[in-house]
């Protein structure tokens, strides 16, 4: 039974029964399963009202005129819980949570007690102020004990949102004093359900402001005493006491809004029922007569006589637990209580795919047992993204677990991704890789690596033509548009290093040795030499002018003008002195070969030069 509502109770009136109806075969093989469960051994004992956590496991049972009574493993021992102090007392409702640990009775002299320990120890609450005169019917618990619900005969309904601190008065059919007789919640308490006996069924979607009267059958004159809930509010059940129309036990499938009659097949209309149990999905349905149990495995379709006691006149109370494979009766007659361990029931689950991908199941199948927590991973394809679950299952957590308390099914959604490319591109002397345009779907990432061939190295890396610097790997992220990279190699330079002495025509360039036109001299404190075979061995060039006595020296992107006889020359176009320190210093013609300042030309081309006085060596060294 679904955990808010595992709780309904039996009328402890003793109403006479005009119809035994069996059903048709007068097959009563399933009573062989139950098993009794005596708290007391008291058969004496009047049980008026039975509740039990998602499991099954933690129980607990009122006496009418008598004690509380909880159990932790399913009714195999019991524990006499007295909320009221010592004295026993009506108590006519009881409720649990899911667990067991939060429970809710309440008694006939006004008192409503709570426990938030499994019944070790209690506190009174008093909805609406009131410490008596309330005559509490019926009450019902969310799955955490904290949004409850409890019934007045004569009155009203309340509900309290914080475990019973609090109540709000609510009042269905337009704040009219009713004989409320049952009540049910959902798992988080939003969609409630009410019945009276004098009048009609109410459902809330909003957790008690708002009701909607749900009339099954069409009237309004019956005596409703019980209804029930599954765990999400769509599944109901709804049974009356004064039978005086065919079809009192009703089944819906949409929160109320239209109704199916369940009568069990050889059944007269004077049955008279007073307590109903659905499990979570609402398949697995309980309803208790004057006589007998019935249960039905398919939301009320087919029915099935129980008869736990061997007893066709027991007057019955029943709960079940969440996924309906453990029912409890109680005999409010014969001081008894019963539990029966039901074959798991078989619960579907359907997948559905919007776009391209994958889901998974663990366990695998598509079928399983009730209660079963199976794990859905939804894998998109490549250029798809997952977006979310639907139907039975909400949100965009993945693996994401889900329960089978009901037949369910869920569709996963994959929606398409743009796609970018990423365009690489490789100068010579070395390479990029990948060196081929990528296709990159939208928020994905692709790394490059930049590599140089022998002999260079990276100049430069531009991604989108915004440089980078020298490195070596370059990694795209969440990448949303196109885009391109570009590497840039240099050449790593060689240095060429030539030897000149005074007053020698040998020199060497990097040991290899050369002839000069002309010895190199020193003059004016420099060093003068014929700059031909230099400049040449360095890879430049030297022309002359002869009628405006100039010699232009090039290499590389240096370019120096220098007339014979001036002091100053023009580097790149720019006029500069030869030697600010010593203006004699200047080109000259000697044994008719054009002799310039070595240092003067050798460091505005780029050249390191080193004099060793012992020696009178001149060593330049490009680049320097």
């Amino acid at each position: 039974m679904n955990r808010s509502v595992r709780h309904f109770l039996i009328v402890v009136l003793c109403l006479v029964l005009s119809v035994s109806g069996v059903l048709v075969d007068k097959a009563y093989a399933s009573s062989m399963g139950w098993v009794e469960r005596r708290p007391a051994g008291d058969a004496n004992l009047e049980w008026s009202a039975l509740a039990s956590d998602s499991a099954g496991t933690h129980l607990i049972a009122a006496v009418y005129g008598g004690r509380l009574y909880t159990s932790p493993n399913g009714g195999t021992s019991w524990t006499e819980r007295k909320p009221a102090g010592d004295g026993d007392k009506n108590w006519l409702a009881v409720a649990s949570d899911s667990t067991g640990t939060h429970l809710i009775v309440a008694n006939n002299g006004g008192r409503i007690y709570i426990s938030s320990d499994g019944g070790t120890s209690w506190a009174e609450t008093f909805p609406m102020g009131f410490g008596g005169n309330l005559y509490w019917r019926s009450v019902a618990s969310d799955d955490d004990g904290s949004n409850l619900v409890a019934a007045v005969n004569q009155g009203y309904l309340y509900t309290s949102s914080n475990g019973g601190t609090s109540w709000t008065k609510r009042t269905p059919g337009g704040g009219l004093s009713r004989y409320w007789y049952g009540v049910a919640s959902d798992a988080d308490g939003s969609n409630l359900i009410a019945c009276a006996l004098n009048g009609d069924v109410y459902v809330s979607s909003d957790g008690g402001a708002n009701w909607t009267v749900r009339q099954p059958g069409g009237a309004s004159t019956e005596q409703w005493y019980a209804v029930d809930s599954d765990s999400d509010g769509s599944n109901l059940i709804a049974v009356f006491a004064n039978a005086v129309v065919d079809g009192c036990i009703y089944t819906s499938s949409d929160r109320g809004v239209n109704w199916t009659a369940r009568w069990p097949a050889g059944f007269g209309v004077s049955k008279q029922w007073y307590s109903a149990a659905s499990d979570d999905a609402g398949s697995v349905l309980l309803v208790a007569d004057g006589e007998r149990l019935y249960r039905s495995q398919d939301s009320g379709a087919t029915w099935t006589e129980e008869q736990p006691a061997g007893d066709k006149d027991a007057r019955w109370t029943c709960c079940s637990n969440a996924d309906g494979s453990r029912l409890i009766a109680g005999d409010s007659a014969g001081g008894r209580i019963y539990t029966l361990a039901v074959h798991p029931v078989a619960r579907s689950l359907t997948i559905a795919k919007a776009g391209n991908g994958t889901v998974s199941l663990d366990p695998a199948g598509g079928t399983y047992d009730a209660g079963t927590v199976v794990t859905l991973t939804a894998t998109p394809a490549t250029g798809y993204t997952f977006n979310g679950w639907s139907g039975d299952l909400g949100g965009t957590t993945n693996p994401v677990p889900i329960t089978m308390d009901k037949d369910k099914a869920v569709t996963a959604t994959f929606t398409a991704v743009s796609a970018y490319t990423l365009t690489p591109s490789a100068e010579t002397g070395g390479s990029i890789a990948p060196s081929t345009p990528q296709t990159v779907i939208q928020g994905g990432s692709k790394s490059f690596t930049i590599a140089p061939s022998p002999g260079y190295h990276i100049a430069d890396v531009t991604i989108d033509g915004v440089s980078q610097g020298p490195i070596a790997s370059y990694t795209f992220s969440n990448v949303a548009s196109n885009h391109t990279i570009s590497a840039r190699f240099q050449g790593e330079a060689v240095k060429t290093t030539i030897v000149l002495q005074i007053g020698k025509s040998t020199f060497t360039v990097n040991d290899v040795v050369g002839t000069l036109d002309s010895p190199p001299v020193i003059k004016n404190g420099r060093t003068l030499v014929p700059i031909r075979a230099v400049i040449e061995a360095l890879g430049g060039t030297v022309g002359w002018d002869g009628s405006a006595r100039k010699a232009t020296v090039t290499l590389g992107r240096a370019t120096i003008e220098l007339w014979i006889g001036k002091n100053a020359a023009k580097v790149n176009g720019v006029g500069t002195p030869i030697d600010s320190t010593n203006s004699k210093v200047v080109p000259e013609i000697i044994n008719g070969r054009t002799m310039l300042p070595l240092r003067f030309v050798s460091e505005n081309l780029g050249c390191s030069v080193v004099w060793a006085d012992a020696t009178k060596t001149i060593t330049i060294t490009y680049p320097s």
